[in-house]
């Protein structure tokens, strides 16, 4: 029988299952099948009342939206369908990253609801009570007022998926992303808005992520603060779309646990500067820019980003003969040897 995996996140993690391949649907693995797929699902927002009738939920249509496919994920975040949804499935695992609890939320006669990038203020339901309903973003406010709700949360769920069948994808919003003309350039501020993926955000995100992991124990791959996003993949190069070898490395991470090839509860190691490594070949195929390579890796090593060692794995790659690559590489492995 295959094993089936629940996701409750964003593409961050649906990406990784697909091993990269975004258009894809099922998982890249013949022994494993996708069970939910729950997006734009909020956690916290998952654990307050409906605030809605049965009917005014299902009044929401998918003409009311910019991309009509939300339709469905719409419904189910102001119906608070998360939770019953993951309760009731045959799923084995539950992988899941926290992207979305970075954008905004609404506040609707106490209730706190789930908008999906926004889409929910584009139907007749949110233009009915505009006058009623708020806005807010759980990053921006004191973790007393919303921590609770995580815990509800997962006090529900563990009853059917315990800390060895949970795995969390850590998320670390990208500054940059590799351009096509092979420079690295900072993710435009159009990509920065409080419904998408935002760098601002990462601090607040990583204490939440520490305290879950702190109190329930998952399974944790932290491999996104490494990483970049990627114009030859993207077109929307918001911050929470990285290179295939994100995707690639954090898939092979969550097969090696579910299927009982690793032990290891905390995953943080990138399979950098290894040419035998899946995809190098096409990953070579992109333009790199080594004299800008050259100077951002400077400054990441300024600011103790560890996306260093993401240019530096890249640098040695393009130009494993430069002088001042061969002295980072000599550093690095002093570094490690210390």
């Amino acid at each position: 029988m295959k094993v089936k995996v629940n996701i409750l996140g964003s593409c961050v993690s649906r990406v990784s299952m697909l091993n990269g391949n975004q258009s894809g649907h099922h998982i890249a693995d013949e022994n494993m099948e996708m069970g939910y797929f729950l997006d734009k699902q909020n956690i916290v927002c998952a654990m307050t009342p409906v605030p809605f009738t049965v009917e005014e939920i299902e009044s929401v249509k998918a003409e009311e939206l910019w991309d009509k496919s939300r339709a469905r994920t719409v419904r189910q975040g102001i119906g608070k369908e998360t939770v019953s949804l993951l309760m009731d499935s045959d799923a084995d695992w539950l992988v899941f990253d926290l992207d979305d609890m970075q954008s905004d939320f609404a506040i609707y006669k106490e209730c706190m609801i789930s908008t999906c990038a926004h889409e929910f203020f584009n139907t007749a339901l949110a233009r009915k009570y505009r006058n009623e309903i708020q806005v807010s973003n759980f990053m921006k406010l004191p973790k007393w007022v919303w921590y609770g709700y995580v815990d509800l949360f997962f006090e529900k769920i563990m009853q059917k998926y315990d800390a060895d069948h949970i795995i969390m994808n850590r998320f670390r919003s990208c500054t940059y992303y590799l351009a096509k003309d092979g420079r690295i350039k900072l993710v435009p501020d159009r990509f920065k808005q409080p419904y998408q993926a935002n760098d601002a955000y990462n601090s607040c995100l990583a204490e939440l992520e520490d305290y879950i992991i702190g109190k329930y124990h998952p399974y944790v791959i932290d491999l996104s603060k490494y990483f970049m996003g990627d114009e030859n993949d993207w077109s929307n190069l918001q911050g929470a779309h990285f290179e295939k070898e994100f995707y690639r490395e954090t898939f092979a991470q969550i097969r090696r646990i579910i299927h009982g090839e690793t032990n290891q509860k905390y995953f943080s190691e990138p399979d950098f500067f290894q040419e035998h490594r899946p995809g190098f070949g096409e990953d070579m195929k992109r333009k790199f820019h080594v004299e800008q390579g050259l100077e951002l890796l400077e400054k990441l090593l300024d600011g103790e980003d560890v996306l260093w060692l993401n240019i530096l794995d890249k640098l040695n790659s393009y130009a494993p003969d430069d002088r001042r690559v061969r002295q980072y590489m000599q550093y690095l492995a002093d570094a490690v040897g210390n």
